[in-house]
Formats: C-alpha cells, sequence, structure tokens
C-alpha cells in the first residue's frame, strides 16, 4: 500500500504507506507550531491533495525557521521534513530561490532527495 500526494490531478509523490503516514503527520504538527496552514486535504485514509498556496505558504514557513536558528537539534528535526516539503513544492511548480551557499546547499540536498521520491 501507498500514499498519494496530487496537485491538481497530477501525483507529485506516491510514497510507502508508513513514509506517508510520518510526512502527514510531521506537516501537520509543524504546521500548528509555525501557525500557518499547510495545504494537504484529505481525500481519503492515504491519499491528500496539495494545495499549492497554503503549502508555499507552510514550506517557505519551515524554510525561514530553518536558516534563522542555529540550534543543532532544531535544525535536525525541520530538516527532512522541509527537504521533503521543497520537493513537493517544486512538483507544484513553485521554487524557493536560495540567496547564499548555504541555501544553495540544501538546494542539492533537495535534488537528491527528489530522485529519492516516486511519482
Amino acid at each position: 500500500m501507498s500514499y498519494v500526494f496530487d496537485v491538481e490531478d497530477e501525483t507529485v509523490w506516491s510514497p510507502s504507506l508508513r513514509v506517508g503516514e510520518w510526512y502527514v503527520s510531521l506537516t501537520e504538527s509543524s504546521a500548528r507550531i509555525l501557525g500557518c496552514p499547510h495545504g494537504l486535504h484529505p481525500i481519503a485514509n492515504d491519499m491528500y491533495v496539495i494545495n499549492p498556496e497554503p503549502f508555499e505558504i507552510f514550506t517557505h514557513s519551515l524554510h525561514r525557521e530553518y536558516f534563522s536558528t542555529g540550534h543543532p537539534v532544531l535544525r535536525a528535526q525541520i530538516h527532512g521534513i522541509l527537504l521533503t516539503s521543497v520537493v513537493l513544492l517544486e512538483r507544484a511548480g513553485i521554487r524557493i530561490n536560495p540567496i547564499d551557499e548555504e541555501q544553495r546547499a540544501l538546494q542539492l540536498e533537495v535534488q537528491e532527495m527528489g530522485q529519492s521520491m516516486a511519482r
């Protein structure tokens, strides 16, 4: 079994059931902590539609939080969900443009992550 994440009529990610469950849970709790919408809308237990506008707000909020802190534990906690979210945002046609070397390094990690995220 697997999850399905769609943007409009296009499947942008189809992870295994466990990976999908973790991502949804982390996204919901992260959005609550950040005080912003997450843009994931359940269609079924294992299918979500991503609304690009609130999902962009969510992903930009994660990105800002990640780069505004030097706390190593907080950065480690945000890192995985940020990479996954940026991949999905890019698959929705929205890009976060890196503004410095640190952000460009993260973008390389996003590209690597995207290669392992089946559609």
